[in-house]
């Protein structure tokens, strides 16, 4: 099987953020076993699945929101430029580098929802404040999760209903 694929000069970065996360991974490992005297090592069903859903909230708002644009930009060059006399922004990742490694990693909702299921689940164990803001994120995330599949519905009707019309057409002609 032949992949092709552009050739990226990034791999030493994304080694060192693989490693980066690793030690904030054991860092917070460290910082949840000192704080609650052990690991803990069962979660209610009910928190795993709020847990899942504000991680799937998060990962959606850092991804793909709007609201979070200006953040990912941050790490991409934007360029504006005037056609037909509109203004548009072309978004491209830096050539190379930190900044580069930074914009594919916020790019990818597989890869922050690594980061922000760590966050999720950190805050869980340290901060009992944190299950209200996890609760929050949930009920966010499933109502996200509602409007995705609400909209898929709506969008495979709506191309039945084109392909149904365009196959009317094709009888009659």
């Amino acid at each position: 099987m032949n992949i092709h694929r552009p050739k990226e000069d990034q791999n030493i970065w994304n080694f060192v953020f693989s490693i980066f996360f690793v030690i904030v991974l054991v860092g917070a490992l460290i910082v949840m076993k000192q704080m609650r005297g052990g690991f803990l090592v069962s979660v209610p069903p009910f928190d795993a699945l709020l847990m899942a859903f504000a991680t799937f909230r998060v990962t959606r708002l850092i991804v793909y929101d709007k609201i979070t644009r200006w953040f990912r930009e941050l790490f991409a060059d934007s360029v504006e430029y005037e056609k037909d006399g509109i203004t548009y922004v072309e978004v491209k990742p830096f050539g190379s580098g930190l900044r580069h490694t930074i914009h594919d990693l916020l790019q990818c909702p597989w890869c922050i929802g690594f980061w922000a299921a760590l966050a999720v689940v950190f805050f869980y164990f340290i901060y009992d404040w944190a299950w209200t803001i996890i609760f929050f994120l949930a009920l966010a995330g499933a109502g996200s999760l509602i409007q995705v599949i609400a909209n898929g519905i709506g969008w495979r009707a709506e191309n039945l209903k084109l392909e149904a019309h365009q196959n009317d057409r094709n009888i009659t002609l």
